[in-house]
């Protein structure tokens, strides 16, 4: 029997060794012989399951394979719809190719939106520069045929009109108790009747005392138009007569006229009023009565 420390138990010991990491099992206190015994045994019982388990586990490893080329080849074509090359190596480095390429593609993507975000902005602001040139341009054109000799005048016309009626509309608004207001169309003034849902009619269907209040409010309107418009140092045009059409107007609407007459002759201008109401004449602080008798006729007058 070989001692423990012997020759034979040192190459039992160094056999074990080797399959050590394959669950050898222990060596047992004795002799050498039953070691070896025991090690064979463990030996020859450890190959027969591993080689029944060999095929499963080949087809495992051919199983993974193939599941590994697959996702690789499904890896590879997407990233080719991207337009993105991983290279020729399916599979090996794939793992390590990929998210490097992946992350140079977001990279670069980032960038190619930034650039676009800018020339997105740029677009925009040309855009702005061409609607602001375009629209300068309609105005230089527009300017130019107003200043030719023929249709300056009728732009000066048309502009005046403007503002007569503009100014019109706002006495005749007054003048009616909210009911008018004036505007014009094709050379023609018409009126919008608040009283008749807004209707637009011309001025040729308004009563008697209604064409006067629309009469009195261009009057007035042209009044206050040309003395505006008198040059510094140029007579200005102060005064206002108004001849007749009070009696057509009811008592409501002749006391409006008469404020509005009173009003306007505040300050420096003078109003000056040709009637036989007498209603109306009893209210002006300053009158010429007409008498007239079979031979001639005589001007008095009379102040409050």
């Amino acid at each position: 029997m070989d001692r423990p420390g012997g020759l034979a138990w040192r190459r039992l010991r160094a056999a074990r060794d080797t399959v050590i990491g394959l669950d050898a099992p222990d060596l047992p206190d004795g002799s050498v012989l039953t070691g070896w015994s025991m090690l064979t045994g463990w030996a020859t019982a450890a190959g027969r399951a591993r080689a029944s388990a060999t095929p499963a586990a080949q087809d495992a490893v051919v199983a993974a394979t193939r599941h590994r080329d697959e996702t690789a080849k499904h890896l590879t074509d997407e990233f080719a719809a991207l337009g993105l090359d991983l290279g020729d190596d399916v599979g090996g480095d794939l793992a390590d190719t990929a998210p490097a390429v992946a992350a140079a593609a977001r990279t670069q993507a980032t960038n190619d939106r930034r650039r676009i975000a800018e020339r997105r902005a740029r677009a925009t602001a040309l855009d702005a520069d061409l609607a602001k040139a375009q629209e300068e341009q309609q105005v230089a054109r527009m300017l130019g045929n107003l200043l030719r000799s023929n249709q300056f005048p009728e732009w000066l016309e048309a502009a005046a009109l403007d503002t007569l009626v503009a100014d019109a509309s706002i006495r005749l608004s007054e003048l009616s108790g909210g009911q008018f207001e004036l505007t014009h169309r094709d050379g023609e003034f018409m009126v919008v009747d608040h009283a008749d849902a807004d209707s637009l009619r011309s001025v040729r269907t308004l009563s008697g005392g209604e064409t006067f209040q629309a009469s009195l409010a261009l009057a007035l309107a042209l009044s206050t138009q040309l003395t505006s418009m008198a040059a510094a140092g140029a007579a200005r045009l102060d005064s206002i007569f108004l001849d007749e059409g009070f009696g057509t107007l009811d008592d409501a609407t002749l006391e409006v006229v008469a404020g509005t007459l009173e009003n306007l002759a505040q300050g420096d201008r003078m109003v000056g009023v040709v009637t036989h109401v007498g209603a109306l004449a009893d209210r002006i602080p300053v009158r010429f009565r007409v008498r007239r008798d079979p031979r001639t006729s005589s001007v008095e007058r009379e102040s409050l």
